[in-house]
């Protein structure tokens, strides 16, 4: 006769199958994280998977948005209605927002790493996985792609970066990549509630 498990039990294995797939999903998100761009591809963090924090509210919301690319003018400046990026990663390159925005206000973040480019010097950055957004945010991501624009990143009033989407991908492989480890972090404390 076959074995047939109490309905107690059914419930409790159920439980803890939907808590194994729930850890796997989160797991597999934060161990592939997929950089935005630049043009040129850059690679994702090499070293073990990433130690992703769960937190019910960001300390300052993240605003994903498309925006068009333009060369500054020659003397350094971004022609009207156009703005830099607050790091010097993009310099030279002005944007300009299009389109109806994305706000993630809670949202899983990986810790900082180093993440070595496939050109260039390395790079620092976090994944970050929204808790309530995702589906809005890959939308954008594959506007930012058709459309062959740029994906900003602001935070506290600035545009942190706005990297070409080479390739489309879900927002739970969304990554904020940065030039140096002290901007990473310094963008990283700025989103981590205090306490």
């Amino acid at each position: 006769m076959p074995f047939q498990p109490s309905p107690s039990l059914r419930s409790a294995m159920a439980s803890l199958l939907a808590a194994a797939g729930i850890v796997l999903a989160v797991g597999s998100c934060a161990s592939n994280i997929t950089p935005l761009g630049p043009a040129k591809p850059r690679a994702a963090a090499t070293a073990g998977p990433p130690v992703t924090v769960i937190l019910h509210s960001l300390a300052s919301p993240i605003i994903v948005q498309v925006m068009r690319s333009k060369p500054a003018t020659a003397a350094g400046k971004c022609p009207a209605g156009y703005v830099a990026p607050a790091t010097p990663g993009d310099a030279g390159t002005c944007y300009r927002r299009l389109g109806t925005p994305v706000t993630i206000t809670s949202a899983g973040l990986s810790q900082v790493a180093r993440q070595p480019s496939g050109q260039g010097p390395a790079e620092y950055g976090f994944g970050v996985v929204p808790n309530h957004d995702a589906a809005a945010v890959t939308a954008l991501i594959a506007r930012a792609y058709r459309s062959r624009d740029a994906l900003g990143i602001i935070v506290a009033g600035k545009l942190w970066e706005a990297p070409q989407v080479i390739t489309p991908f879900p927002a739970q492989q969304m990554q904020i990549a940065l030039p140096s480890s002290n901007q990473a972090l310094q963008l990283y404390r700025i989103l981590v509630p205090r306490g």
